[in-house]
């Protein structure tokens, strides 16, 4: 997998790819969850896709996951003539900020460099002026 991302993603440094290969992995981990649209960044969701091309070795990988069943991709514009209840979801931020305890409950915290590849984290971090301890010290009682 390492090897494959580092071919796709050659101008990133090795570290970086690994880096995000990892959280591309934790939030298909913890995708069984979430409902609405995804709660990572473009660039994590630019490691699903190109995962997703990759047919057999994703069908192999979905069973393993916590859901242990194939993960759909469906982009929010498709989803808006399909759900109904999907532009109402979107600004749900209870969703958001149990999506990211979940993953400080699976995962623990935070690390200051992975912030960045979810959103709502790094919202919280970058405009709001939270330091990442904050940030780990208000999710760790939500992810109980």
């Amino acid at each position: 997998m390492r090897r494959y991302f580092e071919k796709k993603l050659p101008r990133l440094p090795r570290a970086e790819v690994r880096i995000r290969i990892e959280e591309a992995l934790k939030f298909l981990n913890i995708a069984v969850y979430c409902k609405g649209n995804i709660p990572v960044s473009k660039e994590i969701d630019e490691i699903w896709h190109y995962w997703i091309l990759e047919t057999r070795e994703y069908s192999r990988l979905c069973p393993l996951l916590q859901g242990r069943q194939f993960i759909h991709h469906s982009s929010t514009d498709y989803l808006g003539y399909t759900d109904r209840q999907t532009m109402a979801r979107e600004a749900e931020l209870a969703r958001d900020v149990a999506m990211l305890g979940t993953y400080v409950l699976n995962y623990g915290p935070f690390e200051k460099r992975r912030v960045k590849y979810w959103p709502l984290a790094a919202h919280l971090v970058d405009k709001c002026g939270w330091s990442v301890r904050r940030l780990n010290q208000w999710l760790i009682p939500r992810a109980s």
